[in-house]
C-alpha cells in the first residue's frame, strides 16, 4: 500500500526518484553546493548532475556559480520549486495520514516507539 501511495505522488509530480530526493532535500539546507546534494540525497555525482539538469529545465531550482569558488556551483528552490515542494510534502503528509488511520491503534504506539528510538540513536 505505501508503494503505491508513493508511485502516485511520483506519478502526479512528473519528477523521477532521484529529482524528488533533491526537491525535498533542499528546503533545510539551501543553498549549497552540488556535492552536497551528492551527501544529501546518498547519491554518485553523476545521477545527481542529471537530476539537476532536468530540474534546472523544469524551473524548480536555480543553479549558479559560487562567486567565491567558480569551480563550485550553489542549488537552490526557485519559487516554483518551493511551491513544488510545498504540494510534495502535503502529499506525502496525507499519505502517511492514510496510513496510520488504517493500523490498529497498537500497531500506531509500535511503529511510534519505534521509530522514536531510531532517532534517538541518530
Amino acid at each position: 500500500m505505501s508503494t503505491r501511495l508513493f508511485q502516485t505522488i511520483m506519478a502526479d509530480s512528473g519528477l523521477q526518484l532521484p529529482e524528488w530526493r533533491i526537491v525535498m532535500a533542499l528546503p533545510g539546507n539551501q543553498p549549497c553546493s552540488s556535492n552536497d546534494l551528492c551527501i544529501l540525497t546518498a547519491m554518485d555525482a553523476a545521477r545527481v548532475s542529471r537530476a539537476q539538469r532536468r530540474l534546472e529545465e523544469l524551473e524548480l531550482i536555480e543553479v549558479k556559480p559560487d562567486m567565491a569558488d567558480r569551480r563550485r556551483l550553489i542549488v537552490q528552490l526557485s519559487e516554483a520549486g518551493m511551491r513544488e515542494f510545498d504540494r510534495l510534502q502535503a502529499a506525502a503528509r496525507m499519505a502517511e495520514a492514510e496510513l496510520l488511520d488504517n493500523m490498529p491503534p497498537a500497531d500506531r504506539a509500535r511503529l511510534k516507539s519505534a521509530v522514536s528510538r531510531l532517532f534517538d540513536k541518530l
